[in-house]
């Protein structure tokens, strides 16, 4: 009989430990979940938030908020290298789309555009390519536009 006890306790054992280990397998072994890493989610401005679009390798930043006159800036070298240039749309202002142009780090042009006459034509014309505009930019340009 004692060959009998030993016996049951043997199985007995060998059962629970098939039994933990199996549960430890099943349960225990799962590793924590992976954590992914995260990338920063890229939040559109607001229409009031003042958007730097850099040295002006991507006209399209600019452009497409100039055309809304959002808050917008990019910077530009002149044609000879050395001529700091900035122009930035301050947003709308009194019902006109209001237009700043820096050289070297002085405002030269001061504008205010009526709604729909700021465009890629009208900045061509402001930095004098003719594009037949130059009434529209003289008048939003002027003491009496401001």
């Amino acid at each position: 009989m004692t060959n009998n006890k030993i016996l049951y306790i043997v199985v007995i054992v060998l059962a629970l430990a098939v039994i933990s280990g199996g549960l430890f397998f099943f349960l225990g072994n799962k590793s924590a979940p992976e954590e992914k890493a995260t990338e920063p989610v890229a939040v559109a401005p607001t229409q009031e938030e003042m958007v730097d679009c850099g040295q002006a390798q991507d006209p399209g930043c600019f452009m497409n908020r100039m055309s809304g006159c959002l808050p917008v800036t990019t910077k530009m070298i002149g044609s000879d290298g050395a001529t700091a240039i900035e122009i930035t749309i301050l947003g709308i202002e009194n019902e006109k789309c209001h237009f700043q142009r820096k050289i070297n780090n002085v405002v030269d042009l001061n504008c205010y555009f009526p709604k729909g006459t700021l465009n890629g034509d009208t900045l061509d014309q402001t930095f004098g390519n003719d594009k037949g505009l130059q009434k529209v930019v003289d008048d939003a340009c002027s003491p009496a536009g401001w």
